[in-house]
């Protein structure tokens, strides 16, 4: 078997960026943007379009998210941890369906994609996540939790071995992140 050794330094810095966002700590976003930018041309390789363009998009919401973490408390200050509001939830559900099904519709209509509906599905929950992480909502995590689990099967079926097990570590990461978010939450609450 050979290494593929840009999709292993793009997975250690991944890992390395979800292991400081575990920890609120700012670094997530400059590690982070590193790895979206690597992973842009892994995924765009393996024919994974909607993946690719995730890396994209999420650069925006990477640098939005890096402006909230610094300033977006209310008085300009570090962004606390919160839960998710009402209104963001049923905003994110019609997000992530109606969304879904556009980019499936693209994909199959206009794409070679051997996975259109996971890859699809899987680009804009993503995104809804990513937002959820960018507000520092706690139920951010559970999202990725969800993601992390159906993205294993894909990558796998794409021959991408180190990102499937990548996401494994993910998975254990985002179960990490929220047990500290939700300890930091509750320890704000007193």
């Amino acid at each position: 078997m050979t290494i593929n050794w840009f999709e292993l330094t793009a997975a250690i810095i991944t890992l390395l960026s979800i292991w400081l966002g575990t920890r609120q700590n700012i670094w997530y976003y400059p590690t982070g943007i590193v790895a979206l930018v690597m992973y842009t041309w892994i995924y765009y390789q393996a024919r994974l379009y909607a993946e690719s363009v995730l890396q994209i998009v999420c650069l925006g919401l990477m640098i939005y998210g890096w402006y909230e973490w610094l300033h977006g408390g209310e008085h300009k200050e570090e962004l606390p941890v919160s839960k998710t509001p009402g209104w963001a939830w049923v905003a994110g559900i019609i997000v992530g369906m109606a969304g879904s099904a556009i980019v499936i519709w693209v994909q199959l209509n206009y794409t070679d994609n051997p996975s259109p509906y996971v890859d699809s599905s899987l680009f804009v929950w993503s995104l809804v996540a990513q937002w959820m992480t960018a507000r520092k909502w706690l139920e951010n995590w559970i999202l990725w939790i969800l993601v992390n689990t159906v993205s294993v099967p894909l990558y796998v079926t794409r021959e991408l071995g180190i990102t499937a097990a990548l996401y494994v570590g993910l998975w254990l990461l985002a179960i990490l992140g929220y047990v500290k978010w939700r300890r930091s939450l509750a320890a704000s609450a007193s």
